[in-house]
């Protein structure tokens, strides 16, 4: 990969066709989809530094996941800690989700700190977490909508 923006093109022109709209930013999704760029980023001036930003993209798309179902499911509660909203979340969601939120929240957490001791996350790690976020973000997604 050449130096520059990851993920991003050297003409400028690149520009998405007329019927696919873009997830909005700062949506889950296009957190991830950032987390991705960054976790395929490959560049020896900068090793260590990809992981934690990815990681952290990754932790927020999450947060904002969360954010959203408590929005739709219960307003009020997404003003509450996180640790309180990431707690209640198998009563409403279901307890595999709920552990799975915690779970991931806790290791992108850890991640994103540095520690000298301790080695960035592989990019094996990253992709099965940010896969993950993705599942997470989906289902509260689809349990957040109204029913039909």
């Amino acid at each position: 990969m050449s130096g520059g923006v990851p993920g991003g093109s050297s003409s400028g022109s690149a520009t998405a066709p007329e019927h696919v709209h873009p997830p909005e930013s700062g949506s889950p999704q296009w957190l991830l989809r950032h987390a991705r760029e960054l976790a395929a980023y490959d560049d020896p001036a900068t090793v260590g530094l990809w992981p934690r930003a990815a990681a952290l993209l990754a932790r927020q798309a999450l947060e904002s996941a969360v954010h959203d179902y408590w929005s739709a499911r219960a307003p009020g509660t997404e003003r509450c800690s996180l640790r309180a909203q990431l707690g209640c979340l198998g009563r409403y969601a279901g307890e595999a989700l709920g552990e799975q939120a915690r779970f991931l929240h806790g290791v992108l957490s850890e991640a994103c700190h540095y520690h000298a001791y301790e080695l960035a996350p592989s990019a094996a790690e990253l992709a099965a977490w940010i896969e993950g976020v993705d599942q997470v973000a989906r289902a509260l997604g689809e349990a957040s909508e109204p029913p039909h």
